[in-house]
């Protein structure tokens, strides 16, 4: 890996992990702005940088919480969802490419905190379809706030920017 994706991984997984502790306490689940510099990577960067800040989140948040079957997972599923969103910014528009990345974690981060739950804390794999249930209202919340966060921050990083960071301009349409 290159010291740039390496730097940029790290910057971003710090903000990752800080965003992590701006939260709204529920019964199960904590909704937060964890990924939103998830998509942010996702959209400005090689799908290296933004693989590795849905880690570092993952890692950096289950130290923070003493949650590792939850925040692993998290970071394991936003990793996923950032290489979906990377995918999508190549073949479409970068809010939809935002928007459908951030709705793609009812799959891949709810799926894996589910499965991770139902495995790890519970000891039933049955279980997954009930837990699923009981985390939407939670992934639900923190879905809408991170794609409006994600995409404010994502429009305010203009082409200039990336020039200076040694980045290619964002495409705007298909």
């Amino acid at each position: 890996m290159k010291t740039t994706t390496l730097a940029y991984a790290g910057i971003f997984g710090a903000l990752a992990l800080l965003a992590t502790m701006i939260k709204v306490p529920m019964h199960f689940g904590n909704p937060n702005l964890g990924s939103t510099p998830v998509s942010v990577s996702a959209v400005l960067f090689p799908p290296g940088v933004s693989f590795a800040t849905g880690i570092i989140k993952g890692v950096g948040a289950s130290l923070w919480t003493g949650q590792p079957y939850i925040e692993m997972a998290a970071g394991i599923g936003d990793g996923c969802m950032a290489l979906f969103t990377y995918i999508l910014a190549r073949r479409t528009r970068l809010d939809l490419a935002i928007v459908g990345g951030q709705l793609s974690r009812y799959v891949f981060t709810s799926g894996l905190i589910a499965l991770s739950v139902s495995i790890f804390l519970k000891g039933d794999i049955s279980l997954f379809g009930e837990t699923w249930v009981a985390i939407f209202p939670a992934v639900t919340l923190s879905i809408i706030a991170n794609t409006v966060v994600a995409l404010a921050v994502a429009r305010g990083c203009t082409d200039r920017m990336r020039a200076l960071w040694g980045l290619s301009p964002l495409r705007s349409a298909p």
